[in-house]
């Protein structure tokens, strides 16, 4: 990480990060982990995280019933090969890899926009 972060736990003692939230970063950060998806899990040569684990977390997979449109903590806005990551105040992580793209949104909330659309609009006009 470029700056310190935080990431919020369930309690003070002993506990456990929340894996649903509470990861609290700059937008340069968080760009940099688009930045190792959209590498195929590899950072500057290094492979930090498997490939097959990247290709299977950001592709549509139905086959044990799940949505299409969510894989392993990855939201899926398209069956195109485009992921995100949506934080709960309308914080997102867009990537999309056959456009080299990769959008940073913070915001204290969601507010009346439609952020998946935004980002798969821009992309597509890229």
């Amino acid at each position: 990480m470029e700056y310190d972060a935080s990431w919020s736990i369930d309690r003070q003692k002993n506990g456990l990060e929340k894996t649903f939230c509470c990861i609290n970063a700059r937008a340069y950060d968080f760009a940099k982990i688009g930045r190792l998806y959209l590498n195929k899990g590899n950072w500057n040569g290094k492979q930090l995280v498997p490939a097959s684990w990247v290709k299977e977390s950001t592709s549509v997979d139905t086959s044990n019933g799940s949505a299409w449109y969510y894989q392993q903590q990855w939201w899926l806005p398209s069956k195109t090969g485009d992921f995100m990551a949506a934080g709960i105040l309308g914080q997102y992580v867009y990537v999309n890899p056959s456009k080299n793209m990769i959008i940073v949104r913070l915001g204290k909330s969601r507010g009346k926009a439609d952020w998946q659309k935004i980002f798969t609009t821009l992309a597509s006009n890229y």
